[in-house]
């Protein structure tokens, strides 16, 4: 494909999906704009800066990818050979990223990718991280991250402390952690345990709210729902997601496609909780449109399906069991292999999937 992306795509790239609605026919005719086949492994984490211009990618190939998301164009690659990489994130610092050890130690590290120099680090976990996040407040230096360790740490970027450390009980066998939209309130799943809600300002006097997961299966990552952050996805261990009302903490319904649950031929069943974690990626294979029309997931065998999700809650409620949903649509192409990870470009009418290629897709309307 040529190196920039046409006019008219990048006029697409350019609309504002949270003025101009993401109806269920612009999602059903997204279409691959570009795709990039750098990566000699499974990409395992995407994040956007919050411009939505860049985004950056994690792989099992041990490398951080760089990419303008509006040209369409790769601009930097490095890679982080001794101590691996994962979960990467933009931080409110220009030229500056954080993310995950997954060798030698469990340290969270914090790099001036302009420099290839590290700033500092962030040491106290002892087991692999498994989910970090920047506030969500464009301004903050905060971010938090949980690990196998069984506990859930905030830090503020300028001290190499953390700000407080919280374990979570049945946290040893999996935890995962998320802001709010607000950055007010992390949201932690415990296995599958529980779902508790914190109060940052005041995290270390325990959750204000919880309520037990109903599944046996681990939770592998959470996200909540943009914009308001009334809804919690949960993704589990078996490829599906729980939607969960984020006030009262319910199970409203289960997204699932016959796809998800089938396990790659490529990727061994395991039996561990971080095995199964890690071959959903920590959640990195869920997200939603940012204006909470529709939820997006990629498949164990290479496609992108989407839920529309007036019509989940439409036909969702307290009834348990919960609903199962299929799909409402799948998107016209595929990668090679299976999708570690979706993010949706909270800015751009833009979506970004990862196998082993980065594929950039977008749509017409």
């Amino acid at each position: 494909m040529n190196a920039v992306l046409d006019s008219e795509t990048l006029n697409v790239l350019r609309k504002d999906p949270l003025q101009a609605a993401l109806t269920t026919s612009a999602l059903t005719d997204f279409y691959i704009a570009k795709q990039f086949p750098d990566n000699k492994a499974l990409i395992t984490s995407v994040d956007f800066d919050i411009t939505g211009t860049h985004c950056i990618t994690t792989s099992r190939d041990e490398s951080l990818r760089i990419y303008d998301c509006a040209s369409g164009t790769r601009e930097q690659v490095s890679y982080s050979k001794k101590y691996g990489c994962n979960l990467a994130q933009f931080t409110a610092q220009p030229g500056c990223v954080a993310y995950a050890s997954t060798k030698i130690n469990d340290t969270v590290r914090y790099l001036s990718y302009e420099t290839n120099q590290f700033i500092r680090y962030f040491a106290g976990h002892t087991g692999m991280v498994t989910s970090l996040q920047r506030s969500p407040n464009a301004q903050s230096t905060s971010m938090v991250s949980a690990s196998m360790d069984g506990t859930v740490r905030l830090w503020n970027l300028d001290t190499v402390k953390p700000v407080c450390t919280v374990n979570i009980e049945g946290g040893k066998n999996g935890v995962a952690a998320a802001y709010d939209p607000s950055g007010m309130v992390v949201a932690v799943a415990a296995e599958s345990q529980a779902i508790q809600l914190y109060d940052v300002r005041k995290m270390t006097k325990g959750p204000f709210t919880s309520a037990p997961i109903a599944s046996k299966l681990t939770v592998a990552g959470l996200k909540f729902m943009p914009p308001t952050g009334d809804y919690i996805l949960l993704a589990m261990s078996d490829g599906s997601i729980m939607l969960l009302d984020a006030f009262q903490l319910t199970t409203l319904a289960v997204l699932s496609s016959a796809t998800h649950n089938a396990i790659s031929p490529t990727i061994a069943p395991v039996a561990s909780a971080l095995g199964q974690m890690q071959q959903q990626c920590f959640g990195q294979k869920i997200t939603a449109t940012p204006d909470g029309r529709a939820v997006i997931a990629g498949n164990d065998n290479g496609g992108i399906v989407f839920w529309d999700f007036d019509t989940v809650l439409a036909n969702s409620g307290s009834k348990q069991p919960p609903a199962v949903h299929a799909p409402n649509g799948t998107w016209n192409g595929s990668h090679d292999g299976p999708v570690g990870v979706c993010a949706f470009n909270p800015l751009l009418m833009e979506c970004v999937t990862g196998s082993q290629s980065l594929t950039l897709w977008t749509s017409i309307y």
